[in-house]
């Protein structure tokens, strides 16, 4: 009887063994990796940025009607086209674009668009504008146009200096080094005595932050109203064109944000020399 009894244990303990070595084996079964579909841009179309005068309407007509392409090898886009699901690659168009900036006010602004694949994963596609006003009266513009390419002999790279209007320009790269190009506006007004005389208010940058040029001999430690007041930008030379300055990088554009006499984003404290080729 003993016997019988053991046997009846020692058989439903194998089953429960069985039953527990089947359920492993399912549960690792269902949880194996499945590989995660990242939508991509696989070539824009834009260009790193626009620039035009406000209400000129040339924000929208300077983009191209095309966009960018973007893939995805996996789940795809609906309505996309190619690839091995034949929805794999999908155009991003001009029309695609829902919000636009206020042509009518002066500024930097960005333009993106973000398309969804079937596995909802997001890729944005975008570029910076920016939007210059004329300088206004009694104001007037400097009697030198400073447009043109100069050369920043220490790193041998070429920044453009792009004319908006009479006495306001786009500059995308005023530190001449190896960064993306990102839009801001630099003036020079009518000195007193009929000189050139810079001036470049702090503007948003790509970090979040604000971008400033100050005065080569300008100190740390100064807030934005105070740099403005008394540290513009220089022209260290008319022949041939040299515009020298500081990058000071902020928090914010607040006037009283001081400088806290370190680099926030992109750029060293080194005085910046650009000469025009």
């Amino acid at each position: 009887m003993n016997n019988k009894r053991n046997n009846i244990y020692i058989a439903l303990i194998a089953v429960v063994i069985i039953g527990a070595v089947g359920c492993k084996k399912e549960l690792k079964n269902e949880s194996t990796a499945k590989p995660t579909s990242i939508p991509y841009i696989v070539e824009s179309y834009l260009e790193p940025f626009y620039a035009s005068g406000v209400g000129a309407g040339q924000v929208f007509t300077s983009l191209p009607d095309t966009l960018a392409l973007i893939g995805d090898s996996i789940v795809g886009f609906e309505g996309g086209f190619g690839g091995v699901t034949g929805h794999d690659f999908k155009y991003v168009l001009k029309s695609d674009i829902a919000d636009w900036p206020d042509t009518t006010s002066a500024g930097g602004y960005a333009v993106n668009v973000s398309e969804f694949n079937a596995g909802n994963f997001k890729v944005d596609v975008g570029t910076s504008v920016v939007l210059a006003a004329p300088i206004e009266a009694p104001a007037s513009a400097g009697p030198t146009d400073i447009s043109g390419t100069y050369l920043r002999a220490a790193t041998g790279i070429l920044v453009d200096v792009s004319k908006i209007f009479d006495g306001v320009y786009v500059i995308g790269n005023p530190g001449g080094g190896a960064v993306d190009a990102y839009p801001y506006l630099l003036y020079n007004y009518r000195s007193v005595g009929g000189t050139d005389s810079l001036a470049f208010p702090a503007q948003p940058n790509p970090c979040g932050g604000a971008t400033k040029l100050v005065n080569p001999a300008a100190p740390a430690g100064l807030s934005i109203g105070e740099y403005d007041a008394g540290w513009p930008p220089a022209i260290a030379s008319m022949s041939p064109l040299t515009l020298q300055w500081r990058i000071y990088e902020f928090t914010d554009t607040d006037p009283g944000n001081v400088h806290g006499g370190a680099a926030l984003c992109q750029w060293g404290l080194g005085i910046r020399t650009l000469v025009k080729q």
